[in-house]
């Protein structure tokens, strides 16, 4: 007897959902995909619809539901990725975040200023450049007290993309270059991520 081999087809899911909770004080809205979240801490945007989800909001269950008709894998795979965006949202207008910066060097003291919107870092390794990172809107950067906390940077905001953005932006504008990483150890770094009100 000749065997024919079945063709392999991908399951297809009929329907797969998510939900996310909508804690007291917070208000979620949806249209045409475009999230908006108010909360006590102020409101955030974000444009969702390069998703192919369906996002509802139930008032009564005080929840939003994320769903997925038909999907595959990959597809299903993008729920969780809503999902996620969404909570950072409405902890971002609850708790906010904090991010705590330190200073690395061994020999050329590394020189932060914030002016307005803008971290400059000077004397990076010894060199003369200036280098400018831009803050954008609704981040809050600022300097900590010497006698408090000796080399630190804060950045303060309610949208997590855009407070660790600016993070990695620092961060990657003090990378050492044609040194061994592994004696130069200047640089930069994250050393905190917390809310900036305190969990209870």
């Amino acid at each position: 007897t000749l065997l024919v081999p079945v063709p392999f087809t991908r399951m297809v899911k009929i329907l797969a959902s998510e939900s996310v909770k909508i804690p007291t004080g917070v208000t979620v809205t949806v249209a045409n995909r475009k999230v908006v979240v108010k909360g006590p801490r102020g409101e955030l945007k974000k444009d969702l619809s390069h998703m192919m989800l369906d996002i509802r909001v139930h008032t009564k269950a005080n929840k939003v539901v994320v769903s997925r008709w038909f999907g595959k894998r990959p597809d299903i795979a993008c729920i969780n990725t809503c999902k996620s965006q969404i909570r950072n949202m409405i902890t971002g207008v609850t708790k906010g975040f904090r991010y705590k910066m330190r200073f690395a060097y061994a020999h050329f003291p590394i020189n932060v200023s914030v002016e307005g919107q803008t971290v400059e870092v000077r004397n990076f390794l010894g060199e003369k450049r200036v280098r400018r990172q831009p803050v954008p809107e609704g981040v809050k950067a600022y300097r900590t007290e010497q006698n408090q906390v000796k080399d630190e940077l804060v950045l303060e905001g309610n949208c997590l993309e855009d407070v660790s953005q600016t993070a990695a932006q620092i961060h990657e504008s003090c990378l050492v270059k044609k040194k061994d990483i592994r004696m130069f150890l200047d640089g930069i770094y994250v050393q905190t991520k917390e809310h900036i009100v305190a969990d209870e």
